[in-house]
This record gives C-alpha cells, structure tokens and sequence, in this order.
C-alpha cells in the first residue's frame, strides 16, 4: 500500500493533505476514522458503469488489512457504539511500499530532467551574446543528459513493477496518456482506487505520523485529492489548515493538468480530445455569475455578466478532461476488482 504521502523531515502537519482531500492525512483535530457519502458516487459513473458500483459503495471507507490487503474485521464497538479499527505508527511496514519508491524515481526524474534544462539554457541564453564555446560545457551537459537519461529507465522500471497490470493497459490504450507523465502522475497520487490515510498524533517531540488501514475511496475523493473537487473553491488569504487541506495535492492537480493537456492535443476522435471539445462547445456563450481574476486584468476581475475568455474556456475544459482521466483511472481499477473478487 502507499505510504505515498509522507512529509519531508520536518515539514508539519499543515503542509500536508487532509481527510477533506481524499482521506491521505487527518489533522489533530479530527477523527481518524472518516466517513463518506456513498450514494454520491453512483451520480459519479458513467451510464454503462452505475450497474456494478455495488460493491464499491459497500466497501467505501471499510479499511483493508495491512499486511493481507484484505477487507479488515473491526477491532469491537467504540464508546459512540461504532466500529474501529486500531491506527499504527506510519514507520511500520504495511503491505506493498512500491508506490513510494515510485514517488520517489519520478521526483529524481523530474530533477534530473530539470537540471539538464536548466543548464542547457544557460549555455544557451541570448544573453551571453554567443561568446561561450559550448563545446566547453560539453561534457558537463553529456552528464547531465546521462543522468536524466538513467532517472527516466528507474522511473519506467519502477512502474512496470509497482503499478496494476490493469492501470498499465489502461494507459496503453489511452491515446495522449504518456508512460513518463503517467508514471509520474501515480508516484504521487498513489493507488487511484485505494486511499491510505495519514494523520498526526501527539505534540512536540512525541508528535508522530500516524498510518490507518487502507482503504476503498470513491471517484469523488479522488477528484478532491487530485485538486479537481469543487471548482469554486480556490486558495485565499486567511483560509484554515482544513481549507487548504480541501483544495487537494498542488503537484497530483498539476500532473493531472500536464496529462490532460498531452491528451488534448490528440487528433479529433480520441476520447479525451473529444471531451476536451464537448466541453469547450458547451461554455462558448457562458457568462461570469460573479467576479473573475482569471478573466480579468490584474486588479480588476471580470464583472458578473461578462462573457468568459477563451483562456478561461480552454482551463475548464482541460480540468473536465482531467476529471475524465481520474475517473477512467478508478473504473479501471475498480473493475479488475470487481472481475476478480479481489482487494489491491
């Protein structure tokens, strides 16, 4: 299971994603058994899939066995007269770390990847005026290009090894899905249809990371951890820990927006370009319902009633996609388990 989402050495527990944000990380102040609203789901599927959600729904927040990965059998009634389930400290090992370590291969690719830009754009800025011998850098850049070049065969390996035959298929036949961007993307959403909820306990130095069972999640907290939940709610001054806790991962909503914009590029009649065009078709007269910074000039927003721009049309669509995405990524998921009767 993930440990996917353990903070840096002294990062605190407000820097991380909340229970509001798919279940990965409860603050202090809450409950570390959350709870769910499952009938919400089925509005969720697609017409050919609301038949088969049954069994998700019914699994929906139930925890799943640490070490087996099986559905786990509650420890007894709390003093509220419901069930619970003992948490654990997150430094013990709890069933399959893979999705960490591919974390942790796509983050030494994309810093590798970013080093051998950047460097390459200095060799190459129109501010040194063509007076550096590049061949000087040569070998520097051929390292570089070396190093990112070993990051990318890591990152691919680890995925081959970690990730879901059925999440591989999946992308296989998802046309403007790539294998780096796609990699990267799970490495740090982890399992698409499995939640493994983190939360703080203790202060100071007795203050300890916390790992409850994993769990099934449904398509809409994982539309609200990957930063796709609701689309008026945005970062603000002033917002509380819990606030930015629900507006989900910046890096999973960026590698979500990454994926759907390869996707959107395909040619007419790829699925996802078709969304992306569906959803552009059906904003092309909207109009602002109340002030817009995205549309406006910095300092004064779009006032209610103006028309939206079209960078404002392309950003809704690309975030329609990029839901389409994620719930392809669940119903693959969530299918393979339905076939086979297993749990991940």
């Amino acid at each position: 299971m993930s440990l996917d989402h353990l903070p840096p050495t002294g990062q605190s527990g407000h820097e991380t994603h909340g229970s509001t944000a798919g279940g990965h990380l409860l603050d202090d102040s809450q409950s570390p058994h959350e709870t769910q609203d499952h009938s919400a789901v089925v509005d969720l599927l697609p017409t050919g899939h609301r038949g088969d959600v049954t069994q998700c729904c019914n699994a929906g927040g139930q925890p799943l066995c640490p070490t087996t990965n099986e559905l786990t059998k509650p420890s007894g009634p709390s003093s509220s007269g419901t069930l619970s389930v003992q948490p654990m400290p997150c430094t013990q090992t709890q069933g399959r770390n893979g999705w960490t370590e591919l974390r942790i291969a796509a983050d030494l690719f994309d810093r590798a990847q970013h080093e051998r830009i950047a460097v390459a754009n200095i060799i190459r800025r129109p501010e040194d005026g063509g007076n550096i011998d590049p061949v000087f850098f040569a070998a520097h850049l051929a390292r570089l290009e070396d190093t990112e070049h070993q990051a990318r065969l890591m990152m691919r390996r680890t995925y081959k090894r970690i990730v879901p035959t059925e999440l591989r298929e999946w992308q296989k036949t998802s046309r403007g899905v790539g294998d780096d961007l796609f990699a990267r993307l799970l490495g740090h959403l982890g399992d698409p249809y499995i939640a493994t909820p983190h939360y703080w306990q203790g202060n100071g130095a007795a203050r300890a990371l916390m790992a409850e069972p994993a769990r099934v999640r449904t398509i809409g907290q994982l539309w609200q951890y990957a930063g796709h939940g609701d689309p008026h709610r945005r970062k603000a001054k002033g917002m509380t820990a819990d606030d930015m806790f629900a507006l989900g991962s910046p890096i999973v909503k960026m590698l979500v927006h990454l994926n759907a914009e390869a996707c959107m590029k395909q040619p007419n009649g790829s699925r996802y370009r078709d969304v992306y065009l569906d959803a552009r078709a059906k904003v092309l007269d909207k109009t602002h319902t109340v002030e817009c910074v995205r549309c406006g000039p910095s300092g004064k927003p779009a006032q209610p009633g103006t028309a939206w721009s079209l960078g404002h049309q392309h950003a809704h669509a690309l975030r329609i996609v990029g839901k389409e995405l994620l719930r392809d990524m669940w119903l693959a998921r969530h299918t393979h388990e339905s076939e086979t009767g297993t749990n991940p």
